[in-house]
């Protein structure tokens, strides 16, 4: 510490030689440490894998996020098209946003029982009717980001401020009788 104030100053003599030479030193030996740091993960950033190739773990990803599904390099996301051709927008239970995955289970507009069962990770099911089957949906920010026959997109109960892909072939406002504000998410 003393020898880096020597050196912002440029202290007299050998001392500001000494304090640039330490610091120096300094360097290599926390480079070196960062260096044991990768090796010990096992990737080195170099290494790292890009979006779509496959991963166990977030440490062999250059983005750090391995999707549990699917078992992708992969990014945040919010709607399908953030993800590119081949890859769906899957929920998280962490949070409102998703990350993109391969798509593995039931398309939008499949019968569900449960979430898991689905390709976004989403199963919708009427209030009070758990019990009975739902059907799978997707997040949208609008009607173009859902399927035929889901063309709805409109903020459900249970959502958290989030639209979801509903039963219907219009925009908002056209969704089948009694859809809006009466599915719950499971």
């Amino acid at each position: 510490m003393i020898h880096g104030r020597r050196a912002v100053r440029g202290g007299a003599g050998g001392g500001g030689a000494l304090a640039r030479g330490g610091v120096l030193a300094l360097a290599g030996v926390l480079g070196a440490l960062g260096a044991g740091c990768e090796e010990r993960a096992g990737v080195s950033p170099a290494a790292r894998k890009g979006f779509g190739e496959a991963c166990a773990d977030g440490a062999e990803c250059a983005s750090s996020v391995c999707a549990a599904i699917g078992g992708v390099c992969s990014k945040g996301c919010r709607v399908d098209r953030e993800c590119g051709a081949g890859h769906v927008c899957r929920s998280r239970d962490d949070g409102p946003d998703g990350v993109c995955s391969k798509p593995q289970g039931r398309a939008p507009g499949e019968a569900c029982m449960t979430a898991v069962e689905c390709q976004h990770g989403r199963c919708l099911h009427r209030a009070g009717a758990l019990d009975q089957p739902g059907h799978c949906s997707a997040y949208c920010e609008g009607a173009g980001d859902c399927p035929a026959g889901l063309k709805t997109c409109e903020e459900i109960a249970d959502s958290a401020g989030r639209k979801m892909c509903l039963p219907g072939e219009g925009g908002a406002g056209t969704a089948a009788p009694g859809a809006k504000g009466k599915a719950s998410e499971r």
